[in-house]
């Protein structure tokens, strides 16, 4: 192996032992601080008891959110416990993977499939950032933002002439809630800014596909009150007439269901359009083929999406560029018994309109840094 090959070999292991214990560790605080709150309120209860008061019933809210941190924090340490394992044998390799239409600060694109063989594919991502903006209006931007996510895919029909696959999954972000709303219940529910969950259908005839999606954004932490938006994504692979050149272009056109918008309650209900691509390429270091795509997207108001607080909307909402290395952590030439593990990293800028650099304290731009690890069997 050569020094530039062990030398990118020794940097990812480092970066993704020093992932996985800083997930850890910020997990562990917020068990321990939360503990430590509910001892505290415990105490009070009992004191306020014996003074002769009623003592308040545990709200169910709180446990059903507590448990499921829970849930989370269990699958983040079996994921990094097994990304530390030693290598296994190799096995079939995997389909080819498209990239994904997505921005480098935002939840993952609904329905693009990273497919390992199987007829039921899973994908669960571990990413860390500095700043969480969803569609260019500030969410987070304080502290170390921890940010899981699973999606479950299946093949529903394949053909000569097309596919259909159906999919589910859940997007969460964890960490302060400074510079937005705030009104959690404390502990471990106050950190759990955000929690998305989706369900929809893919379907590819040759090299264009349409992704048609569901989402509920809410917020355990009561940051933000619920929204609903029904979505659709058309994507393009152009690679195989652009070859090194390919674009991979898409467009998204996303319009909000429920009582409440993106850019805050009480306005009307928005309509939101995207254009982006995600050139890139790859090369090998030893056996290693590492991938870089350079994602650019801007994001439009067709209608009431950027709205200000007195109801007046505004068509440009954010521009954002960036690049992204890709690294796979699998043994070269197969997915390995434990799937296809991948270290991303990655970093853009992001330029933000009118509005939305007002939603930002009058700051228009922004440097945002993510590193995570992906994992699909």
């Amino acid at each position: 192996m050569s020094d530039t090959a062990a030398w990118c070999v020794w940097g990812g292991a480092v970066l993704l032992i020093g992932s996985g214990v800083t997930a850890e560790g910020y997990l562990a605080w917020m068990f321990i601080r939360d503990w430590r709150e509910g001892r505290a309120e415990q105490r009070a209860r009992r004191a306020r008891w014996r003074a002769g008061s009623t003592l308040p019933e545990r709200s169910s809210r709180s446990v059903q959110f507590s448990a499921g941190t829970a849930i989370v924090a269990i699958g983040m340490t079996a994921a990094v416990a097994i990304a530390q394992s030693p290598a296994s044998p190799p096995a079939a390799a995997p389909a080819a993977v498209t990239p994904a239409p997505e921005t480098l600060a935002t939840a993952p694109a609904a329905g693009l499939v990273e497919t390992v063989g199987s007829a039921i594919n899973v994908q669960l991502n571990l990413d860390f950032t500095n700043a969480y903006f969803y569609r260019g209006i500030r969410q987070q931007d304080k502290g170390l933002i921890v940010q899981p996510a699973a999606r479950v895919t299946t093949r529903l029909v394949h053909d000569a002439e097309l596919t259909l696959d159906g999919f589910i999954g859940t997007w969460s972000s964890f960490g302060p809630n400074a510079g937005t709303q705030s009104g959690g219940s404390g502990g471990l529910i106050e950190d759990w800014y955000e929690s998305d969950l989706y369900a929809g259908f893919t379907l590819t005839h040759g090299k264009l596909s349409l992704t048609t999606s569901y989402t509920f954004l809410t917020s355990p932490s009561n940051a933000f009150q619920d929204v609903q938006e029904l979505g659709f994504t058309l994507a393009l692979d152009d690679s195989e007439w652009m070859k090194d050149w390919s674009l991979k272009p898409y467009v998204t056109l996303a319009t909000e269901t429920g009582s409440n918008g993106s850019d805050g309650p009480e306005l009307s209900n928005g309509v939101y359009f995207e254009l982006g691509i995600a050139p890139g390429f790859s090369f090998d270091v030893d056996q290693t083929t590492i991938t870089l795509t350079f994602p650019a997207s801007v994001g439009l108001s067709l209608s009431d999406y950027y709205q200000d607080a007195g109801g007046s909307d505004e068509t440009f909402g954010f521009a954002q560029v960036g690049a992204k290395a890709s690294i796979p952590l699998s043994q070269p030439g197969g997915v390995g018994r434990f799937g296809a593990w991948t270290l991303n990293a990655g970093v853009s800028v992001l330029f933000l309109g009118d509005h939305t650099k007002a939603f930002n304290g009058g700051v228009g731009t922004k440097v945002i840094g993510t590193i995570g690890l992906q994992w699909n069997f």
